[in-house]
């Protein structure tokens, strides 16, 4: 067995960071535990589970959402009958150049961690780890059938220092101030209370860390009649640039950047640094 203590995550129990212990045999998570208070994290099929108040069928979520926790679907995510189409429709250019437009926006620099929110098959999050080949890189997802395929991708690929963990965006199982760099792409539109996300965002991010993500522009027209009722509804978010990056600001994520591609806003964003406006 081998015995890891992970700093960066935070005991759901006693909400003490740096004691989560866990133990695997090969690539598979067997066991998970804070060695502070005692706590058993639950652990399905070699994931971590810090969503356990979330459940995992949960009758409350949205189709997409319900879509999302298929295991049929898991292996069709990154297919050329959905992702791969969805983003072409969707931006009007490829999935490999909206995923290098994404680690350009990252940057560069001495990256010891990643979490890749809402990471789904983790498409993103082994980009990631071949881009900063030396850090942890950890893919956080609430569906289970997502995150054991992204494990076996990720397996089949040779990146072993990504881990998967089941997690609520609402409540990042992470250490403050802890994280280098945070992405999530494709999934904030999904969510109709969207600022508790940038505040958590912020509240891991390390001062001069950079937060990057694409999501859905809220278009003009005929097309914002119909997102507006969404929105209203609380079924799903659309942004408009200016207001996603003043949202971003109020949170603590400085430098704004956007770029538009039809329906697609892929942007990047910085934690202020100690003492700077």
């Amino acid at each position: 067995m081998i015995h890891n203590r992970c700093c960066h995550l935070s005991c759901p129990q006693c909400e003490i960071a740096g004691n989560i212990v866990l133990d695997s045999k090969s690539t598979r998570i067997e066991k998970a535990f804070c060695s502070n208070c005692g706590y058993n994290l639950p652990v399905h099929e070699g994931i971590p589970d810090f969503a356990s108040h979330v459940p995992l069928m949960d009758s409350r979520l949205r189709p997409i959402q319900k879509l999302n926790q298929s295991p049929v679907f898991s292996v069709c995510y990154e297919s050329a009958v959905w992702r791969t189409f969805l983003t072409r429709l969707g931006s009007g250019i490829s999935m490999k150049d909206e995923l290098e437009r994404v680690l350009s926006l990252a940057g560069n620099g001495n990256i010891e961690t990643v979490a890749d929110l809402a990471c789904g098959t983790g498409h993103y999050a082994r980009a990631f780890s071949r881009k900063y080949p030396g850090a942890l890189v950890y893919g956080l997802d609430i569906s289970l059938s997502m995150l054991t395929r992204g494990r076996n991708l990720a397996r089949r690929n040779n990146l072993t220092s990504i881990l998967f963990l089941r997690g609520d965006i609402y409540r990042l199982p992470f250490e403050d101030h802890s994280i280098d760099r945070v992405n999530c792409c494709g999934a904030l539109h999904l969510f109709s209370n969207v600022r508790p996300i940038w505040r958590e965002i912020s509240r891991i991010l390390r001062p001069g860390g950079v937060f990057t993500g694409w999501t859905l522009y809220l278009k003009p027209g005929l097309e914002e009649r119909l997102q507006r009722r969404m929105m209203e509804k609380g079924l799903a978010s659309f942004f408009q640039p200016d207001q996603l990056g003043d949202d971003l600001k109020q949170a603590g994520l400085t430098h704004f950047h956007c770029e538009r591609e039809r329906l697609w806003l892929i942007f990047s964003a910085s934690k202020i640094r100690t003492g700077v406006l």
